[in-house]
């Protein structure tokens, strides 16, 4: 009886987490539709007019559009605390400021993960979760038949058996099948932010550049992550140290690590 409740709601939040994509372009609707007439401003024209919009904060996800007719959602911090920042792409207005915390979605992640009560709630939900997989593993050893040649009646129904035999293997079929599907569900979902290691935002754990390979940079872009440590917070200025490692680690090209791997600009 600990456990249901618990897997029920976790069913539940996490029913309508999965249509997240589907449920955030809903509420977004009025930032669609946009007037495509004139050029595109640049992004950096357009992260300079949510900066405005929240003054004193950093920048910290510029998400694309996908619609020219879409207005730019830019992710700006303040205070340890996102804002989202709606942009028309071409006359730079502001059409809105959202916590990113009082979003629908933010709401329904915290009740899934958290039951709204923080660590305390976390460690609840990982406790049911462990308790399930324990309930699970019993029941399927408590079920197995013993002393039956085969796997008909236990991964599949026998069908020569009449009606009876029929429907009484079809539920237990289905069961185990069920039971299967619920213990791979709970077991991938388990490790969170509360379980396993936590990764700090430092470069200590960053990998140092290969000895005896050149990085083809000049000193100045050496000391470009000083300069991130002076004027950014930690996490963005661990993004800039990390960018720096990926170009002078990585066989791929510097546009690469800039664009597609830490694309926060230092």
């Amino acid at each position: 009886m600990f456990c249901v409740p618990f897997v029920i709601w976790l069913a539940l939040t996490g029913t309508i987490y999965l249509w997240k994509p589907q449920i955030e372009a809903w509420l977004d609707q009025p930032y669609t539709h946009l007037p495509t007439t004139g050029p595109t401003a640049s992004p950096d024209a357009q992260v300079a007019a949510a900066l405005r919009a929240v003054p004193g904060s950093t920048l910290h996800k510029y998400v694309l559009p996908e619609r020219p007719d879409e207005a730019v959602r830019i992710l700006v911090t303040k205070d340890r605390q996102d804002q989202r920042v709606y942009v028309d792409p071409r006359s730079l207005a502001v059409l809105s400021v959202v916590s990113e915390e009082q979003r629908p979605m933010r709401l329904i992640f915290h009740l899934h993960g958290e039951l709204l009560a923080g660590a305390f709630g976390s460690y609840m939900v990982e406790i049911a979760a462990c308790w399930t997989i324990v309930m699970l593993l019993t029941g399927l050893y408590l079920w197995w038949p013993r002393g039956r040649s085969g796997l008909a009646g236990v991964l599949y129904p026998r069908l020569a058996g009449g009606r009876r035999v029929f429907w009484r293997d079809l539920h237990a079929v289905s069961g185990i099948w069920v039971s299967l599907f619920a213990l791979a569900l709970i077991l991938t979902g388990l490790p969170g932010p509360r379980v396993g290691a936590t990764i700090s935002p430092k470069s200590d754990n960053l990998p140092a550049p290969r000895a005896g390979r050149s990085t083809g940079r000049s000193a100045a872009s050496h000391r470009r992550p000083k300069r991130c440590r002076e004027t950014m917070p930690d996490m963005a200025a661990w993004r800039c140290r990390a960018r720096q490692s990926c170009r002078a680690n990585s066989r791929a090209s510097s546009e690469w690590c800039d664009r597609s791997r830490w694309p926060h600009r230092c």
